[in-house]
C-alpha cells in the first residue's frame, strides 16, 4: 500500500504590536501583502494595549495570551521570571514556538518587506533557523560586554553567529523551548559577560543548542543588509537590488534610524495617503530642526542606561 504523503508543514507569520506600535505594525502588514505574501499573519499583543489593526488585508488575525497553550504561558512566564532585564513585550516573541504554524517567520514592526516573504521559506528545508542581517559584522558590541571572553568560551566564530531578533524564520521543533531554556542557564551562568537582552538569548541558545542556522547575507549568497542605517537613500537600495543583483528582504529600522527625517525612512510611511505622509515629514522636520529629536535620543539612552544598572545591581 503506497504511503501517504507528508502533510505540507503550516506556515504563518507573528509580529508583535501595541497600540503605541500600530502605525508601524500596520504598515508592516501593507508592505508584506503589496509584496505579494499571502501567508496568515497573527499578531500578539506586546501589553495590555494590543494594536488596532487596518481591516483592508485579509488574513490578518489579532491574538490574545489565552490563545496559545498552557505549557507556552508557562514557558513565557519562566522568561518573565528569569529575564527580568528584559521588558516583558519583548520576550513575547517567543510565544511563536506555541502557536499553530509548524514553520514561522517572525518580524519586528519597524520592519518593511522588500520581497515575497513565501519565498524565504524553502530555505528552511534543512535548517532550524534562516535570517538575513549583518550583524555578525558587529564583533558583538551590541550583545555583550566581553566579546573576546565570548568567544573564547564559545569557540572560535561564536561572533560571528550573532543574529538580530528582529526578523527571523524558524522550523520549530518540541526540542526548541528546552534549548531556549538552556541558552538562558548559560546566560545566568555568565551574566557580567552580555548585554542583558532577547536578541542574545536566540545568538547563545543556537551556540550551546547547536542549531543549524542558515544566513542569507553571508557568502555563498550574500543577500545584502537589512538594515535601514547602511542606506543613505531609497534610490542607494534600488542600486543595489538592480545594479549589484543583490536581493534583500526587508529593511529593519532598528536603532532609532526611523525617525522620519532621512530619504531612506520614506518606506516607513509607505502605507499612507500623501497628505498624512507630508504631516508626518512635517512633523518629523520641526521636531529635528528644534532639537526635540536629540533631546527624545537623549533622554531614552539615559533611561535604558539607568535601567541597565538597576537591573544590574539586582
Amino acid at each position: 500500500m503506497d504511503e501517504k504523503p507528508a502533510a505540507a508543514p503550516r506556515r504563518g507569520i507573528y509580529l508583535v504590536a501595541s497600540r503605541r506600535s500600530q502605525a508601524e505594525c500596520n504598515n508592516l502588514i501593507a508592505s508584506i501583502r503589496r509584496c505579494g505574501c499571502r501567508l496568515p499573519i497573527h499578531v500578539i499583543p506586546f501589553d495590555e494595549s494590543p494594536a488596532v489593526l487596518d481591516k483592508r488585508w485579509d488574513g490578518v488575525a489579532p491574538l490574545s495570551m489565552a490563545d496559545f497553550p498552557a505549557e507556552g504561558r508557562e514557558f513565557f512566564n519562566e522568561l518573565k521570571r528569569r529575564h527580568r532585564q528584559c521588558h516583558p513585550g519583548l520576550l513575547r516573541r517567543f510565544l511563536s514556538w506555541f502557536g499553530e504554524f509548524d514553520e514561522f517567520l517572525y518580524s519586528d514592526n519597524d520592519v518593511v518587506a522588500l520581497m515575497n516573504w513565501e519565498e524565504l521559506f524553502p530555505w528552511l528545508e534543512d535548517q532550524d533557523l534562516v535570517h538575513a542581517d549583518c550583524e555578525f559584522t558587529t564583533g558583538g558590541r551590541f550583545n555583550l560586554r566581553e566579546p573576546r571572553r565570548f568567544e573564547e568560551l564559545m569557540g572560535a566564530g561564536s561572533l560571528e553567529a550573532a543574529m538580530t531578533s528582529g526578523h527571523f524564520l524558524c522550523r520549530r521543533s518540541p526540542r526548541h523551548p528546552v534549548d531556549l531554556l538552556q541558552g538562558l542557564a548559560w546566560m545566568e551562568s555568565h551574566r557580567d559577560l552580555l548585554i542583558w537582552q532577547d536578541q542574545v538569548l536566540l545568538h547563545v541558545t543556537l551556540l550551546v543548542a547547536e542549531w543549524r542556522v542558515l544566513n542569507l547575507c553571508k557568502p555563498p549568497h550574500n543577500w545584502a543588509s537589512s538594515w535601514a542605517g547602511d542606506y543613505q537613500d531609497v534610490l542607494e537600495l534600488v542600486r543595489t537590488i538592480q545594479v549589484e543583483r543583490r536581493p534583500i528582504s526587508h529593511m529593519h529600522y532598528s536603532g532609532k534610524i526611523g525617525a522620519g527625517t532621512r530619504p531612506i525612512d520614506e518606506l516607513l510611511w509607505s502605507s499612507l495617503t500623501a497628505k498624512e505622509r507630508n504631516r508626518k515629514l512635517l512633523w518629523a522636520l520641526l521636531r529635528q530642526a528644534s532639537g526635540g529629536e536629540a533631546l527624545a535620543r537623549q533622554m531614552s539612552r539615559a533611561e535604558r542606561k539607568i535601567k541597565q544598572l538597576a537591573k544590574h545591581g539586582e
